[in-house]
């Protein structure tokens, strides 16, 4: 079973897409300690852990060792802009895979969209010294495409191809802007894609042979894992509609989450 855990809300950037929970109060350590055992008891095999920014919850660290020590596989999915060299052995000792989260190398785009002043080149700072200190790491980045970004996609190939693919770069994500919750609900209009449009991008690039992997992914994809709240909340999502299974794992015993999980046609 694998398992998207958006662990916080909280967020240190304010991007103008985003679908993370507003109104959830995250948990604290022992309570999301107490997450994983069930988890773990229900044959979780990976968490995602992400948000919100999930280097904003402060025993971030303690989580992934924890799941590690289990046996479970710990991916990463950040903004990247709380990395620095001091501290990239404290969080990647435990990472499995790390995905940053980039729409464009443009620092007049990343004002514009919420992503901040400087964003990329931190990121391209960052990954030869991961590459070089976590050579087994996988590393991938994710791109939202929304219909104001649409001009970026391109740009952003040529930028992996050009440069980030020598730091080791195994995939790069082409995600549709998904109105799932928040303010990306909100914001639907502003931002959703045509399906002539996405279509375009997608047999235009899903599958396209590089140096690294190009996946494209619509709402459905979403489908890929179960969602863990940052309340704890169990829920899955269809297309841009999410069902609640629990309203709280802590709650509720393994055996009929485990049940609940099965009538919504998972496997566990």
């Amino acid at each position: 079973m694998q398992v998207c855990w958006n662990l916080t809300n909280l967020c240190n950037r304010d991007c103008v897409y985003c679908f993370r929970e507003l109104n959830e109060r995250q948990l604290k350590l022992h309570q999301n300690l107490s997450v994983i055992d069930k988890l773990n008891s229900m044959g979780g095999e990976r968490i995602t852990y992400c948000g919100g920014e999930p280097l904003l919850y402060p025993n971030l660290i303690e989580l992934m060792k924890y799941s590690k020590c289990l046996g479970m596989t710990n991916n990463l999915i950040t903004n990247g802009s709380l990395l620095t060299e001091k501290n990239l052995d404290s969080y990647l000792l435990y990472v499995d895979k790390i995905t940053f989260s980039i729409d464009s190398p443009s620092d007049y785009v990343n004002q514009a969209t919420g992503r901040g002043k400087h964003y990329y080149e931190h990121i391209k700072g960052l990954l030869p010294i991961i590459h070089e200190r976590y050579p087994d790491l996988v590393i991938e980045i994710n791109s939202v495409v929304t219909r104001e970004s649409i001009k970026e996609v391109d740009y952003m190939f040529e930028t992996i191809a050009g440069e980030l693919s020598f730091y080791g770069i195994k995939k790069w994500k082409i995600s549709r802007f998904c109105p799932l919750r928040g303010r990306a609900k909100e914001r639907e209009n502003l931002f959703s894609l045509p399906d002539r449009v996405f279509d375009a991008i997608k047999n235009k690039y899903d599958g396209q042979k590089a140096m690294f992997e190009i996946s494209v992914r619509d709402y459905s994809d979403i489908n890929e894992n179960i969602i863990v709240s940052p309340k704890g909340a169990l829920k899955s999502s269809q297309g841009t509609e999410e069902t609640l299974i629990v309203d709280s794992i802590l709650d509720t015993p393994v055996d009929e989450i485990t049940k609940a999980l099965r009538l919504g046609g998972y496997h566990v």
